[in-house]
């Protein structure tokens, strides 16, 4: 009787984690409503409700996450390269020291308007809602506010704007 208890609730448990994982991922599902946060860089609050009626590339990034922290650079060169393109880049950090983050910004020569730090719980539920627990990403959200891609290319964006 105890194994038989234990067995279910192992399997209630691995059913829990199942949901919570899948569900993440569902909410940002190509197709599907960008899941709503407010950051503020000192310029000014954003949110991905705010960003509707234009496209928007969401990026988020870390120092301690190599491949994010690239992103964040080849956004910014894209999206300088390409000034007249409709797409507003809302490029979001999680590093725990808020100091770091200014002072890559700057080292990295990236574009401080477009730049914003999440910590505590705002990060937690961003993380959260967008799935970021096994990695940082972007999506590029269409003018409805609905996900057309994750992690774009910069020819991807090329594409996605000139056809739009």
């Amino acid at each position: 009787m105890k194994h038989t208890l234990l067995l279910a609730a192992i399997c209630i448990g691995l059913i829990l984690c199942a949901v919570g994982y899948s569900d993440s991922q569902y909410r940002t599902a190509l197709g599907r409503q960008a899941p709503d946060f407010y950051v503020d860089n000192g310029n000014g609050r954003v949110s991905p409700a705010s960003l509707r009626g234009q496209y928007a590339l969401l990026n988020f990034w870390s120092s301690t996450d190599a491949p994010s922290r690239t992103s964040a650079n080849i956004y910014t060169a894209w999206h300088r390269k390409n000034p007249d393109k409709q797409l507003k880049l809302v490029s979001v950090n999680f590093d725990d020291s808020e100091n770091l983050f200014r002072e890559i910004v700057r080292l990295d020569s990236l574009i401080p308007a477009q730049q914003y730090h999440a910590g505590g719980d705002t990060a937690r539920a961003i993380s959260n809602n967008y799935g970021l627990d096994e990695g940082m990403g972007s999506l590029l959200i269409g003018p409805d506010g609905r996900i057309l891609a994750h992690n774009p290319t910069a020819e991807e964006l090329d594409n996605i704007l000139a056809n739009h």
